[in-house]
């Protein structure tokens, strides 16, 4: 069986600067996955920004509660209850239906993921997914769908044994262009670059050197010198200069034009970009000084993104796992098959509404049953109406 772990013995974000970042993205452009795959998984690694912001978008949907609707009941409990029942011991490298779903994100990131379906009793029946890390795969040789390519195993994925999803973004047909990781990179090197130099800052110009300007004959006496030495290195571990009165030495001081603002200005802004990329929002979610139509368009765009996401999964968990499962249980016959959906309505949204589906039964109108259930993402039934006699 091909791994499906790389541990590589190197951190591809090591040293980045832009150059390297362009060498990366360009290799992936040809279809080798493999830096720019590692690049991704180290940059959340290194950037606690980063890291913060990608945890919340990725629970967003893996902490998201889902339900199977459709017509047909005893189909929808067979579906729910195979997902439910992927309970694989850890032993078997496998993992279970919530945990794929948290898988599946990492397409936002990477731009594409790969996993495969462990299937028994004649695919009407799932133990576990097992899941890979994307740089172990290629679409090299102008392939469409990647194939393994690892330790000199090339393999191709096959419905329904393999889970092929890709990220929501304009750029679907190129999954290696369409990952945030590409815009993250370089926000990443960037900022890199700066808090180096700010750091070296603060340690030139925030800790002076202890200097000694001494007259030219305990400059030269051995052992005055030494026991001058030994007594600044006592004082400080950051240094120490001795010269003689004929030597005049300058040391930077706060007053060279470093301005610690001008880089904290800059790493705050940058940050902005990375809250702004992977959750549609700066980091001030409320958005300090502003007013409160800006934190309403913040929300907005905070849950264009989450149905976004969830479309995508919803999408890949009904084709690739649900189609084949019914078709195993259940033949050809693809009527009234189950669809998997995420419940992402929040109370204001569920309020909003309930308001107009009041306004259109005062007007006269009613709504389909089947159709207000899958709007308000739970079923709904009609009471029964007992007549009141006079």
């Amino acid at each position: 069986m091909p791994k499906n772990i790389d541990r590589n013995n190197y951190n591809v974000a090591d040293d980045l600067e832009p150059i390297i970042v362009n060498s990366i993205f360009q290799s992936a452009n040809g279809g080798s996955t493999r830096r720019q795959s590692r690049l991704a998984s180290d940059l959340l690694e290194k950037d606690p920004a980063m890291s913060q912001a990608w945890s919340v978008r990725v629970a967003s949907i893996a902490s998201c509660p889902f339900e199977i609707l459709g017509s047909d009941e005893s189909k929808n409990e067979f579906i729910h209850n195979s997902l439910m029942r992927i309970q694989p011991n850890y032993e078997t490298g496998l993992v279970g239906f919530k945990e794929l779903l948290q898988n599946l994100q990492s397409a936002v990131m990477h731009g594409f993921t790969v996993a495969e379906t462990e299937w028994a009793d004649g695919a009407s029946k799932i133990d576990g997914f097992k899941l890979y890390n994307q740089s172990l795969f290629s679409y090299s040789n102008g392939a469409v769908i990647p194939y393994y390519c690892n330790e000199g195993v090339e393999k191709q994925i096959e419905y329904p044994r393999w889970i092929y999803h890709t990220a929501t973004n304009s750029r679907d047909t190129e999954p290696l262009r369409s990952g945030l990781v590409r815009p993250l990179a370089y926000l990443y090197s960037f900022r890199r670059h700066v808090m180096i130099q700010l750091l070296r800052g603060i340690e030139k110009y925030g800790i002076p050197m202890p200097w000694a300007n001494v007259p030219d004959d305990l400059y030269e006496d051995s052992e005055q010198r030494g026991n001058l030495e030994a007594m600044l290195a006592n004082w400080t571990y950051d240094g120490y200069a001795i010269s003689n009165s004929d030597i005049e030495l300058q040391f930077p001081t706060a007053s060279a034009n470093f301005n610690v603002e001008t880089f904290m200005r800059y790493l705050e802004h940058s940050e902005k970009q990375i809250f702004r990329l992977i959750l549609g929002q700066d980091s001030t979610s409320s958005a300090d000084n502003s007013n409160r139509s800006t934190a309403q368009v913040h929300n907005l765009v905070r849950q264009d993104l989450l149905h976004a996401d969830a479309l995508a999964c919803e999408e890949t968990v009904n084709n690739q796992i649900i189609k084949p499962l019914m078709f195993a249980t259940y033949g050809k016959d693809m009527t009234d098959m189950p669809r998997f959906k995420f419940i992402l309505k929040g109370v204001e949204d569920l309020q909003a509404q309930a308001d107009v589906i009041k306004t259109l039964s005062d007007a006269g109108y009613e709504v389909n049953a089947l159709d207000l259930s899958e709007k308000l993402g739970f079923r709904v039934f009609k009471k029964d109406f007992q007549g009141v006699s006079q």
